[in-house]
């Protein structure tokens, strides 16, 4: 087979092929899944109204497309190093559509003019404080057409759109670059010094991998155990889906709603989600022990405060942990860790400033996505730029400050969990607006400070750090290619590529269809929700809560005694990543899995060891990868026969 236009040196991979580090063929394959990831996921939400495939660090339909083009592009004999790049690619692109970026992005912007009613008061409270430039005016019917459909023989008004819809792109850009930068500066410590496992990296070269040369099958799919798993799973949403079409049929159940053991106690979600089990196994083991134990010890912490009847008052948002009191110190929690991780690579970043400064090309550098000197002034530049934009729309510069500090902590922490954990749905436990109204008070800064506060709601994908955990992935995958440079081009262009595609489907859908009819959280009512939010601090200001800064700081005490005891005694059982996030939404959805996990884990290695955790791995590769085809099955029966009444079988 003539071999494609290389983009980088030619290398070895895993299976001894020579092939590219990047060809042209794998970016091209890749720009292709970041074309289908992002309109799967769309028109599943918006349009077919079937499951919410975007909201795990390994999307649901990310991995059934990959599955696919696994198996196609291995037919056409790609290299592993190849569909690395694919997946990389794939990773940063599912970060866009929906409940990522794109779906509170624009449903921010056009909210305050449109709903705003005389009840609310929007008019009064945030509409003197916004700059023209900022959101979509209701101007032309641009945003009443855009939520109900166009009236017959009208065009689209796309003016109104245009001038936010830049300066919003070019915030987006200085996020893009701030999270490159992290991740090139941060790379070398988190893959070669502390060896971080990157689960779901890990999973995606997997099933990449061939036995020899020129196999055209994967190997993981030749595994019984594999086909197995994936049997098992697909089984199940196969043999629910008959009932889609036969009244009375009954269905394996793998939700059962919510349960809570001791009336106070935190929730615990009776969820089978195979995805999360699949992903989970392949963790860390005491990572796992410590996520459920830190579940029950603040569970028991929330049980014991409802009792004696203490409270911080009012979470703040709906995005954050189960308490105030949980909230917080998951979030000092958080904060230490991300700090802790930044003072074990003291070594590494004075290398990296010193490479900055003095310029050119330093030799450690050579496989990360940027030289360091760019990484380091693309990282000030972006920061500058940031507090610069919020600034200009009428943020004070304390408030823009804090809420980007805790936005990058948020960031970089998530990031981290998820590389070393594989935990496919991690939360931050406290949200950036939360801290920034909480920790300075909203009595301490004017009243366009809070209003432009709601506006960056519009990144509250940020709880899932955003594009950091997939760019630190796409760091982490680069060592599968020879030109990690490359990998930053094709990356970025997979994201230009997800956000295009996102952009014009929303936009068109809402014109044809109205966007009252996309039914999905983010425009049928987050968006109006997080102004209603923010509009009960502009009514009632207070003061900086020093009280929640205390659990802040207790949070940030127990981490720091964890890590402590960890690095002590080689035995400890716990990892100060669960502290961090034990109750948050995501991990009261999947911590019955996780428990499931754990067990299973913990049991095979004690009966066989290490070699046999190393043959089961793929039963539970299985289990994710048939789920994942699983949700894509239903969701194709949705578009054939139940356009626009689909079947909800996927969320968490």
């Amino acid at each position: 087979m003539k071999s494609s236009p290389v983009l980088g040196a030619t290398r070895r991979d895993s299976t001894g092929t020579a092939t590219s580090a990047l060809t042209l063929r794998a970016v091209a394959f890749g720009v292709v899944l970041a074309v289908c990831v992002n309109a799967m996921i769309t028109s599943a939400e918006y349009v077919q109204h079937s499951s919410r495939m975007n909201l795990a660090h390994f999307p649901v339909a990310l991995l059934a497309l990959y599955v696919i083009g696994v198996a196609v592009a291995r037919a056409f004999q790609f290299a592993p190093s190849e569909l690395a790049v694919v997946f990389a690619m794939g990773l940063v692109a599912s970060a866009v559509p929906t409940s990522g970026l794109m779906g509170f992005w624009l449903g921010v912007i056009a909210t305050p003019y449109y709903f705003a009613t005389p009840e609310n008061r929007w008019s009064e409270i945030f509409h003197p404080h916004i700059p023209p430039w900022f959101a979509v005016p209701d101007r032309g019917h641009a945003i009443e057409w855009f939520y109900n459909g166009l009236p017959p023989d009208a065009s689209a008004p796309l003016g109104p759109w245009l001038v936010p819809l830049f300066w919003w792109l070019s915030l987006i850009a200085a996020l893009v670059l701030l999270s490159i930068c992290i991740a090139a500066i941060l790379r070398k410590p988190w893959v070669e010094s502390e060896r971080l496992v990157f689960p779901i990296a890990e999973a995606g070269l997997t099933l990449a991998r061939t036995r020899s040369p020129g196999d055209r099958v994967p190997a993981i799919f030749r595994s019984r155990l594999f086909k197995i798993g994936f049997g098992i799973a697909f089984f199940v949403f196969a043999w629910n889906a008959i009932g889609f079409f036969t009244a009375g049929w009954p269905a394996i159940r793998l939700n059962y709603g919510g349960y809570t053991p001791v009336p106070g106690f935190a929730w615990l979600a009776l969820r089978f989600n195979l995805l999360t089990l699949g992903l989970c196994y392949l963790a860390n083991a005491n990572v796992l022990f410590s996520v459920w134990v830190f579940w029950f010890i603040i569970g028991l912490q929330h049980l014991i405060f409802n009792r004696l009847g203490y409270t911080l008052g009012a979470m703040g948002d709906d995005w954050s942990s189960i308490d105030p009191m949980a909230a917080w110190e998951g979030f000092g929690a958080l904060t230490m860790l991300v700090l802790y991780g930044l003072w074990t690579a003291r070594e590494h970043l004075r290398v990296v400033v010193r490479a900055a400064l003095r310029g050119g090309s330093a030799n450690d550098d050579q496989r990360e996505l940027m030289s360091f000197r760019v990484a380091v002034f693309g990282l000030m530049a972006s920061v500058v730029y940031i507090l610069a934009w919020l600034y200009a729309s009428g943020m004070s510069l304390g408030m823009a400050a804090a809420w980007l500090g805790a936005s990058i902590v948020i960031f970089v922490g998530i990031a981290r969990i998820v590389s070393e954990t594989g935990l496919p749905y991690v939360r931050g436990p406290l949200t950036a607006q939360s801290f920034t109204a909480y920790g300075l008070g909203t009595a301490n800064h004017p009243s366009a400070s809070i209003a432009i506060l709601t506006f960056t709601y519009a990144f509250i994908s940020q709880g899932k750090g955003l594009f950091m955990a997939p760019f630190m992935h796409a760091a982490r995958l680069a060592g599968e290619v020879r030109s990690a440079r490359r990998m930053t081009h094709a990356v970025v262009a997979a994201m230009v590529v997800g956000i295009l595609v996102c952009l014009v489907m929303t936009i068109v859908l809402g014109y044809s269809m109205g966007a009252f009819n996309f039914r999905d959280y983010p425009f049928s009512s987050a968006s109006r929700h997080m102004f209603n939010l923010t509009s009960k601090y502009l009514n009632d200001p207070q003061p900086a809560a020093w009280d929640r800064w205390q659990f802040f700081g207790i949070g940030a005490v127990v981490l720091l005694g964890l890590n402590f005891l960890r690095a002590r005694f080689y035995w400890w059982p716990l990892s100060p990543i669960g502290l961090t996030v034990a109750t948050t939404y995501a991990t009261l959805n999947s911590v019955l899995m996780v428990f499931v996990a754990w067990l299973t884990k913990t049991v095979v290695l004690h009966v066989g060891g290490v070699q046999l955790y190393d043959r089961s791995k793929p039963f539970f590769l299985g289990l994710a990868c048939g789920y994942a085809m699983g949700v894509a099955m239903s969701w194709l029966l949705d578009i054939v026969w139940f356009p626009g009444a689909g079947h909800y079988v996927h969320s968490w």
